[in-house]
């Protein structure tokens, strides 16, 4: 049995390595760059980590091959490739075994807009589920991308899961912040009412908010519907 899973597992690994070089060598990359991009997706295959993000990066870099060149995509690659395993062993710290593929993706970017591996736990474990988690992930590092502070993006997303907000609320809440800059207020303001317990204010449609649908980030899964989420799901879903 055990034989068997393996030898699926590596035609699994010998697939994924096909598509990426398939892939890159469409686009006309040589064959030094799509062989160490092939190595590191294999290597991710191996430690069951999510490889969309590094194909993403690979073919994203590979595109602006006239301003990025391909030492520094593999670089990118790497340090993504890091992140990616941080964030699997802070799933699992969490009690999520295995580890969603997307929890796991998300944690990574989350890492690499300067979130530490507190701030990222914390989020996990307010999360009525992992696709919450990722969507809470995702959510914070969309509100540090627009320049809210980070602990203050953490804490809203925190907050908000423990005083029983939904994920689709939370996905409002870049469109939430773009309202009140909006409206004249600063991000420090904005910063200093979510750290002092304030949170933010429900979106438009419920309850009174300040969001468009335009600000929700790119990429987030598919929300949690319902008032409430009941009780943490563990499991994967999928890498």
């Amino acid at each position: 049995m055990l034989s068997v899973l393996a030898l699926l597992a590596a035609s699994g690994i010998q697939a994924q390595q096909h598509e990426v070089r398939t892939m890159l060598m469409a686009r006309g990359a040589p064959e030094d760059f799509v062989d160490q991009v092939t190595t590191i997706v294999e290597q991710a295959e191996e430690s069951q980590l999510p490889t969309e993000p590094l194909i993403s990066k690979a073919l994203e870099g590979w595109a602006k091959r006239g301003r990025v060149p391909a030492d520094r995509v593999i670089a990118v690659m790497t340090q993504l490739q890091g992140r990616l395993r941080v964030g699997r062993e802070l799933a699992l710290g969490a009690g999520l075994e295995p580890p969603p593929g997307a929890v796991v993706a998300a944690a990574g970017e989350a890492l690499g807009r300067g979130m530490n591996r507190e701030d990222v736990l914390e989020i996990i474990e307010a999360a009525p589920g992992p696709e919450a988690a990722a969507t809470g992930l995702t959510v914070a590092s969309a509100l540090t991308a627009q320049g809210l502070e980070r602990a203050a993006a953490v804490r809203a997303v925190g907050d908000a899961y423990r005083g029983g907000r939904t994920p689709e609320e939370v996905l409002e809440f870049p469109s939430v912040v773009t309202g009140l800059r909006a409206r004249g207020e600063q991000m420090a303001g904005i910063a200093r009412r979510i750290l002092e317990g304030g949170g933010l204010p429900m979106p438009t449609g419920q309850g009174g908010g300040m969001g468009a649908q335009g600000g929700r980030p790119s990429g987030v899964p598919g929300a949690q519907p319902g008032a409430q989420a009941a009780k943490k799901q563990r499991g994967r879903s999928g890498n």
